[in-house]
């Protein structure tokens, strides 16, 4: 390629794109707001296909290895390698601050390497950066064969998929596989736990934390329960504020604090146990009058009612340096021959299985348990004909959706309004016609403007102007 030809051709780009800009900034009120969103869209599919050429450039600035030992020399690698120089040169070039550039440059770097679909829908403009190193991130730990087979079941999907589920989608799918690699990453990624402060505004300063997602499930959650506490008594604490003092005074003054998380642990309940497969597996002994939630009806049953293949499958489990006495290590364990990774955290990540085994042992909280179909989640069966939904069925929906069902949004579930689809009375109180909302959002579907339309498996697919759609997949997909 020849160099003076890229420029220019970038040239006449820029110019064309700052002339379009401008007659926006003068002429823009000649659009309705529906318009104005449509442009703003198709400028957004132009920016995604500059951020990957400026990637893919980047990437094979990275390539080439400088060193000033034994003199000047210069080693030029394929592209995946990233040099130590690499961000500083680049955040020359681009104006920008070296992690920003340097980002930007290894992201290119290993688009290109590992992951060519991705790199291309990145380059079509189908795709934003932030997706493309959402997938990358995701990967992290996985070796180039491993990528590759990621690279070829996600990238198909990705064009539609929502935003925020983009990493724990391909979170999942690097776990099946290649679940070692997986594992071993993460038990690497641990050792590097840490907590460092930083000079902030006048007066504050800021601290930075890198925990484990488990044990920070445990702090975050004794945090709020005690900033809940300041503001009941003092109405003028913001929460930020509330929780900033709680944190202060769980570090400095030692308060005990009961904190419950709530997690979706994944479980089959309706199969026969499989044919001994290789590593240890044994038996675990339930008592009659113990309950779990049954799949089908979302209702709490007594172990002794269940069919014999039900409890059959509850009986085997696998990992036996766990404590079969602990029954939540029981129910993230069962062994239905599919591979259970862990479960998602709202807001705070991706706890793998065997850390669920230690949760209750090592950490001051109360767990509260969601039982769910490894496969399809679970269906509550209850109704009302109240508008606001029994605390049943409320503790359905919310574990079912997981994040507020708004295309792009992570808020948790349990800091959601609960929405009815349908306005009531003529969409029913049931799972099957609620939705999780942030109050913002809430709103904004009020303008109905945007409509959604919830799937009985739990997918909500949200129609717009002009025919155009988004869908958002529930947390624990349903079964149907």
């Amino acid at each position: 390629m020849d160099r003076g030809t890229i420029s220019s051709r970038i040239a006449a780009l820029r110019e064309e794109c700052a002339q379009l800009g401008r007659e926006l900034a003068e002429s823009g009120r000649s659009l309705s707001a529906e318009e104005a969103f449509e442009v703003a869209g198709e400028l957004q599919g132009l920016a995604n296909a500059a951020d990957g050429a400026v990637a893919v450039a980047g990437a094979w600035g990275a390539r080439v290895e400088t060193t000033m030992r034994s003199g000047s020399w210069k080693r030029v690698h394929p592209v995946g390698f990233v040099d130590a120089m690499a961000p500083t040169e680049m955040s020359l070039a681009c104006g920008l601050t070296e992690g920003v550039a340097g980002r930007k440059a290894a992201l290119g770097a290993v688009l290109g390497e590992r992951f060519p679909m991705t790199r291309d829908l990145l380059l079509s403009g189908d795709l934003a950066a932030v997706n493309a190193q959402k997938v990358v991130d995701a990967c992290a730990g996985l070796d180039v064969e491993a990528c590759a087979r990621v690279d070829a079941e996600l990238a198909p999907r990705l064009p539609v998929m929502d935003p925020a589920r983009v990493m724990s989608e391909a979170r999942r799918v690097a776990t099946r596989v290649a679940a070692d690699q997986v594992a071993a990453h993460v038990a690497l990624r641990k050792r590097g736990r840490c907590v460092e402060v930083r000079p902030g505004e006048d007066g504050l300063t800021d601290w930075f934390a890198s925990l484990p997602t488990a044990t920070s499930a445990a702090m975050w959650s004794a945090v709020e329960k005690l900033a809940g506490e300041y503001r009941a008594v003092d109405d003028t604490l913001t929460v930020r504020e509330s929780c900033a003092d709680a944190l202060t005074d769980l570090v400095l003054r030692n308060v005990t604090v009961s904190a419950q998380v709530t997690l979706g642990v994944p479980v089959v309940t309706d199969r026969p146990a499989p044919e001994a497969a290789a590593g240890e597996r044994f038996r675990v002994e339930w008592d009659d009058d113990e309950t779990i939630i049954d799949v089908s009806t979302g209702a709490e049953v007594r172990y002794g009612d269940l069919d014999p293949a039900s409890r059959e499958a509850l009986s085997w489990v696998t990992e036996p340096e766990f404590d079969p006495s602990d029954r939540a290590v029981v129910l993230a364990e069962v062994s239905p021959g599919f591979a259970v990774s862990g479960t998602h955290l709202p807001n705070l990540g991706w706890v793998e299985a065997a850390t669920l085994a230690n949760l209750l042992k090592l950490l001051p909280m109360d767990v509260a348990r969601a039982v769910l179909d490894a496969d399809t989640g679970t269906l509550a069966s209850v109704t009302s004909t109240a508008y606001r939904p029994p605390k049943a069925i409320a503790d359905f929906v919310k574990t079912r959706d997981g994040t507020c069902r708004m295309w792009g949004c992570t808020r948790p579930a349990l800091a959601c309004d609960l929405d009815h689809v349908r306005a009531w009375p003529d969409g029913a109180t049931t799972p099957t016609c609620l939705e999780c909302l942030r109050r913002r959002h809430h709103r904004f579907k009020q303008q109905a403007r945007w409509r959604p339309v919830l799937a009985p498996d739990g997918t909500i697919t949200w129609h717009g102007p002009n025919g155009r759609t988004r869908s958002t997949e529930p947390q624990h997909r349903l079964a149907v």
